[in-house]
């Protein structure tokens, strides 16, 4: 058989226009009035799998009410937490995309930015935790906060980025640019303050953020260190690698975490033998402190080898399972309920912490730090 050779000169274009019309058609998608139109979700299938895997099993009327124009909003009237995940969504990109290395959160109805340690914004001199005033001139304390994230993400685009911050103690504002490079934002960032290190975990990931705590603590941790782990903003990650992460401070043999699925079953995890880390003093927690987060967190503190500071967090103890589905994309669904070796769950009503802490959102490392050692230390006898 001989090879297809194709004449890619002008004329050719209804082949090359054929072509294309059936590799999109391949990918789930079709070509119509020159648009690329994503073929509809697979309805059907998403409704067996809800039925047969959520958590909480849905009603008739639920499942007849999921279509393609309410698919997300019917997903959440069953289960909080499932979403339909379109084939373009899942598109993988080699390298990262020109960033600065800081989250942009919203706080009592106003915009603040957080510096990833060793980003380029924390290079650049920003702070920690700092009051946005201004993106390129531009006012935006009372902004709404999807604009505010829209200009960022524009000045990001056109490489242009000058940033005006005030800070929550004096008010005074200073103005930061910042040149966006190609950086990727790690689940496990740290930085030292003074004989404590400061450990923020932005998320857990599989088989990554396990052995990056475990480096941490062998190179890092002296026998006069305190470590500071930093859940404040982190939405969780892999169940199992913060259930992994939170053996490493058990005690041998105890339990850690049981998990409930659909059908009853029950899986218990008790804490692997071997060498123990030396146990965090604190642990910084709020409101978006969640899931796997909260999963950790919660285990240390029921074993005593952590005190939680912050505020209550999220209340979300269950877990996510990813579905692939033959149109390419993915249902996320709930598929576990996750309970403390006592038996309790934090879902829906989050952890309490140890020491309440005012504002620890958008407070800095070092002051929370400076405020705990004032409280914890023991007065000398004269």
């Amino acid at each position: 058989m001989q090879p297809l050779n194709v004449d890619l000169r002008p004329r050719s274009w209804p082949i090359l226009l054929l072509l294309t019309a059936m590799a999109m058609t391949l990918a789930g998608a079709v070509v119509h009035a020159g648009a690329i139109m994503h073929a509809a979700p697979p309805i059907e299938e998403i409704r067996t799998i809800m039925l047969q895997r959520a958590l909480w099993p849905p009603s008739s009327k639920s499942l007849a009410a999921l279509d393609t124009e309410n698919l997300q909003a019917g997903l959440r009237a069953i289960d909080s937490y499932a979403r339909y995940v379109p084939p373009s969504s899942l598109l993988g990109y080699s390298s990262p995309s020109p960033s600065l290395g800081i989250d942009i959160i919203s706080y009592k109805s106003r915009p603040w930015v957080q510096a990833d340690p060793g980003g380029p914004a924390d290079k650049a001199g920003i702070p920690e935790i700092g009051k946005l005033q201004a993106i390129n001139g531009t006012k935006v304390f009372d902004v709404d906060f999807s604009k505010v994230l829209a200009l960022f993400d524009l000045a990001v685009r056109h490489g242009r980025v000058s940033l005006t911050l005030s800070s929550r103690s004096d008010g005074k504002r200073k103005t930061f640019k910042v040149q966006p490079v190609k950086f990727q934002s790690s689940s496990l960032m740290w930085r030292r303050i003074g004989d404590n290190v400061i450990v923020r975990i932005r998320e857990f990931i599989a088989h990554d953020t396990a052995p990056g705590i475990a480096a941490l603590y062998n190179t890092l941790v002296r026998s006069n260190s305190q470590v500071v782990i930093d859940l404040r903003g982190c939405s969780g990650g892999d169940l199992y690698e913060a259930i992994e992460i939170a053996g490493m401070f058990v005690a041998a043999g105890l339990p850690l975490a049981s998990t409930y699925d659909r059908s009853g079953m029950i899986q218990t995890y008790r804490a692997p033998p071997g060498h123990k880390l030396a146990s965090s003093t604190w642990l910084l927690i709020d409101r978006r402190t969640a899931s796997a987060a909260e999963i950790f967190a919660g285990i240390l503190q029921y074993y005593h080898l952590a005190h939680l500071v912050g505020e209550q967090s999220a209340g979300k103890c269950v877990s996510q399972t990813p579905v692939p589905l033959s149109d390419g994309g993915k249902l996320w669904l709930t598929t576990l309920a996750i309970y403390f070796p006592n038996g309790m769950s934090c879902n829906g009503t989050g952890l309490e912490p140890d020491i309440p802490y005012h504002d620890i959102t958008v407070t800095k490392s070092i002051d929370i730090i400076a405020e705990l050692d004032s409280r914890t230390r023991v007065p000398q006898k004269k």
